[in-house]
């Protein structure tokens, strides 16, 4: 497990490398350190600007992760942004993300720049209150058909989507980040969603959790046809928890 020194040390070398590497042209800290939201349990997020080929700087960067001790890193992309995610040996996580300069800057606010310029940009908002609606209209209508056929494990999984959007909808009326979780615990109500928590595979506890889910689904649509079509999934829901 790493330690909070050696998590700061790293990146005091991480901001050291990108101030010396010519093609980096700009740097920004961001998740929580950007903030002063850092913890014990924060990881490394670092924002790089690249004035040529990003490909080769991304390769450079990456050989130096692993003489850092990274073990592996995975790949996320949005347009022609790299995020490149690192897993160290100690189990702290890096989170690098490569933009090019034209696109370099701030889209929410755990943004702090460190040097160069930035880009003045669209602002991320929150998730889209019909599209979550709707993915959890579609996990329910495969929850309910997978325990219908005894897939229990699969009705599990469909179940346990489901409550991730009927969260981030809570967090929407709500007022808090809806995104990735975390508003989670800022919710007045958040123990509201533990009876959705499945116990076992048995099929009459998934239905369980799976009535009480569609339920508290319909607490957050006021759009009446849509209410029934959703009410529908389970009518054991009828009656709002």
């Amino acid at each position: 497990m790493f330690t909070v020194s050696e998590r700061d040390q790293l990146r005091r070398d991480l901001v050291d490398a990108a101030d010396t590497d010519p093609r980096v042209i700009g740097a920004a800290l961001t998740g929580s350190a950007a903030v002063g939201k850092e913890d014990r349990w924060s990881d490394i997020d670092l924002a790089l600007s690249i004035d040529g080929d990003l490909d080769a700087v991304v390769a450079d960067w990456t050989a130096l992760m692993y003489t850092c001790g990274a073990v592996g890193h995975l790949d996320v992309r949005r347009g022609a942004v790299l995020f490149r995610v690192f897993l160290l040996s100690s189990t702290l996580q890096v989170d690098i993300a490569f933009w090019p300069s034209s696109e370099f800057g701030a889209t929410g606010p755990t943004f702090r720049l460190l040097f160069g310029e930035a880009n003045t940009l669209p602002q991320s908002g929150q998730p889209d209150r019909a599209e979550l609606i709707g993915l959890a209209w579609l996990y329910g209508l495969h929850a309910r058909s997978s325990i219908a056929r005894g897939r229990v494990w699969q009705a599990l999984y469909m179940v346990n989507g489901m409550r991730d959007q009927v969260m981030a909808l809570r967090c929407l009326r709500e007022g808090v980040n809806a995104v990735q979780g975390r508003g989670l615990d800022d919710l007045a109500d958040a123990d509201a969603f533990a009876g959705t928590l499945v116990l076992s595979t048995h099929p009459d506890e998934l239905r369980r959790a799976f009535h009480v889910l569609t339920g508290l689904l319909l607490n957050e649509i006021d759009e009446p046809a849509l209410a029934v079509a959703v009410q529908a999934l389970s009518p054991a829901a009828a009656t709002r928890p």
